[in-house]
This record gives structure tokens, sequence and C-alpha cells, in this order.
């Protein structure tokens, strides 16, 4: 965020940093009485459902250990225990959707770190190029009137270019972010499911138990299986969404 003064009054984007002496206040915050926005109210449930979603998942996760003793005492009920650990994860998934989650892929991480950097860049250069902020003259030859109103219109103009860039840049640093934030639960995802068909290659390898499940069992495992890799499958890619909790961004 750049350093500079400026008049202007209109509230910024919960993501931007404000100005020095520019007040940071939502864009349609309730009237009075310290009450929260509709759209802050809309953000935090969406926070706390993917937050909530995370939980499940590393809820699945810390089960790993108990799923794979239960495959050497009774495969039947560790294939049950896949199935239902499937569910869990893909109601984590659904729930992480809802609340505006993206399965960001690499391709489209790399093109928004690229572009956070590009922005960045501009932003300070723009910066960089700015002209002295006019002050009122002080010493024994003052700027006439029609001097200081050119100065103050070039700082003017050069101050806006820098703080739209600046503002660009905050926006694609917060996109960042978020897809950062939403590319690493569906990672958690993947390797929950990675470790679930660990599992069901083991029960599948131990055939001669007389505790191994029947076809009918593989048939309801499958089906819990197939459901929880469609659900990641059909998730959407893409720009995370922007919400003021800080779990993601829309563009």
């Amino acid at each position: 965020m750049i350093s500079l003064t400026t008049s202007a009054t209109q509230p910024l984007p919960f993501w931007r940093t404000p100005l020095p002496g520019q007040a940071k206040a939502p864009q349609d915050a309730s009237p009075g009485f310290g009450l929260p926005s509709l759209s802050d109210m809309r953000d935090a449930q969406k926070s706390m459902k993917k937050e909530m979603a995370a939980k499940k998942v590393q809820a699945v996760r810390e089960r790993r250990d108990a799923l794979m003793l239960m495959v050497k005492i009774d495969p039947r009920a560790a294939l049950k225990m896949t199935a239902e650990l499937a569910k869990e994860l893909k109601s984590a998934v659904n729930d992480y959707v809802e609340a505006g989650g993206r399965n960001v892929t690499d391709g489209e991480m790399a093109m928004m770190r690229r572009d956070a950097k590009d922005a960045r860049e501009a932003a300070d250069a723009a910066l960089k190029g700015l002209p002295p902020e006019p002050k009122d003259a002080e010493a024994e030859a003052p700027m006439v009137d029609a001097e200081m109103k050119r100065a103050q219109a070039a700082y003017a103009a050069a101050f806006d270019i820098a703080d739209g860039r600046d503002e660009t840049a905050d926006r694609a640093e917060a996109v960042f972010g978020a897809a950062m934030v939403d590319q690493g639960f569906f990672q958690q995802v993947k390797m929950a499911l990675g470790e679930l068909k660990e599992a069901r290659e083991k029960i599948k390898a131990d055939r001669a138990n007389p505790k191994s499940p029947d076809r009918d069992d593989w048939k309801a495992a499958d089906k819990d299986m197939a459901e929880l890799e469609k659900a990641l499958d059909f998730a959407p890619t893409g720009m995370p969404e922007l919400v003021s909790g800080g779990a993601s961004v829309k563009a």
C-alpha cells in the first residue's frame, strides 16, 4: 500500500489498505448502532462454512491411523469406514463450494501469482514517479496562485494514477491469497482421498481374510467413492470469491 495523503472520503473495500487519514469502512455498512452490514453477515457465514468444511477434512485425515489398523483387524468394517469417510469428504467439498470455494488449478495459480506481481511492480513504479506534493508556500517569494493550482492539478493526476494502480495491486494480491487458501483446502481433500484409496488397496490385497468384504460391500463402497470423486471433478475452478472474512475473492 502506498503512503500518500488524499482528500478522498469514499469508503474502501475491505481488501484495500487505507491511505493515511482515510478511514476504512465497509461499502454498505449499516447506519448507526455499530451493526454489521448484510454483506458482512453473508461473508461471515461463508467464512464459517468454509472453516467448518476444513475441520471436517482434518477430522477425516486424523482417522487414518485408526482406518489402517481396522484394515488389519476387520477388512469388511474397514471398507465400510472408507465409505463413511468418503461421505464426510463429499459433504465438506459441497459445503466449501457453496461458500464460494474454488478448486483452483496450478495454471490458474501461476496466472494469478504473475498478475499480482506485475500489478505491484506497476504500482511501485507509479509511486516513485509522483512529483512532490505541493504545499502552501511560506518562502519570501511565494508561488503565485496559478502556479500553485497547476502544481496541485499535476500532483492530483499523478496521485490518481498511482492510487488506481495500487488498488489494482491490492486486489490482485487479495485474489492470489484467497486462491492459495482454496487450493490448500482441495489439496487436503485430495490427500485424504488418496489415503482412502490406499486403505482400499490393502483390503483388496487381503482377499484370503475370513472377514474380507463381499461383492455387495464393495458395490456400496465404490458408489460412495465415486460420488466423492465426482464432487471433486465438478467443483468450480477459476478465480476465487472475495469475502471479508478473509477466506476467499470474487473478481
